[in-house]
């Protein structure tokens, strides 16, 4: 198999898909972060065989099977089987010192190794960074992106249309959309995680949720040992990974069934949870 297509085919149906996905599906498994975790994705794949997908973003960095990880997700996407979005470790801001370039150059020792990583990074710089579903949910791996300095949420729309280079990204809404994090406030406050990054709360979900006509959010990004939180009862985090610091989290996946999200845990094979939409 040859990779370097694999990923100059997947940039270019990233390319003509656009930044933010129009999703209606009967039925879809919602992936948090994998980060690496082949064992837990195969899980997934067993268990839903033959299902529709849409994965979070944060494929690499941390375990050791981001290579793997991420080819099987590109080519599930290839064959029109799942839908892929971006999250903050698919960029070099985080690959360089995350795992993912010395998985590849000093683990796996991958011939011209230089090439496959610029041709991943060129590809992760085109993901979709959102998905609405069935007009009812989005999907994005931080959340709501705060338009400074009226610390107002923005719009899918704006969102859709970005400004500067993607690569690292350079767009403050992108990269709000893949580094923020929900928090039990009212309004919002900076996030620990660094300048430029936000926690939205109540407030703000609820106006977003309002102006766009949605009833919920589904994410990833955030470590949930259970591998499951909820905030405000509408934005519901899921995470996925067990490899690397993770091996004591309960992987857990969302199933968006007609308007029904249930989340599943991935270690007893039972739902925990049940939200009407």
């Amino acid at each position: 198999m040859d990779l370097r297509q694999l990923f100059a085919d997947a940039r270019r149906k990233f390319e003509e898909g656009g930044l933010v996905l129009d999703v209606e599906e009967d039925k879809l498994v919602i992936v948090g972060d994998l980060h690496g975790d082949k064992e837990t994705l195969d899980l997934v794949l067993k268990r839903w065989d033959g299902g529709r997908f849409l994965f979070l973003g944060d494929y690499v960095d941390r375990g050791n099977k981001g290579l793997e990880v991420l080819t099987t997700v590109v080519k599930l996407y290839l064959e029109g089987k799942a839908y892929v979005l971006r999250g903050n470790h698919e960029s070099p801001l985080m690959n360089e010192d995350g795992g993912f370039m010395d998985e590849l150059c000093l683990y796996k020792r991958i011939p011209n190794c230089g090439e496959l990583y610029g041709d991943i990074e060129r590809m992760f710089a085109v993901m979709p960074v959102a998905a609405r579903i069935n007009g009812a949910v989005l999907a994005v791996h931080g959340g709501i992106p705060l338009k400074e300095p009226s610390m107002e949420p923005a719009s899918i729309a704006e969102l859709a249309k970005p400004s500067g280079d993607l690569v690292l990204p350079e767009d403050p809404l992108i990269y709000q959309a893949l580094w923020n994090d929900p928090c039990d406030c009212e309004a919002h406050a900076p996030s620990p995680r660094g300048p430029g990054i936000w926690l939205y709360g109540r407030g703000p979900t609820e106006r977003f949720l309002k102006e766009e006509g949605l009833k919920a959010i589904v994410r990833g990004h955030l470590y949930v040992s259970a591998g499951y939180v909820s905030h405000h009862g509408v934005v519901h985090t899921v995470f996925t990974s067990r490899a690397g610091p993770y091996k004591a989290v309960r992987p857990k996946v969302a199933v968006l069934d007609g308007g029904v999200l249930q989340i599943y845990d991935l270690l007893s094979n039972e739902a925990i949870r049940r939200v009407e939409i």
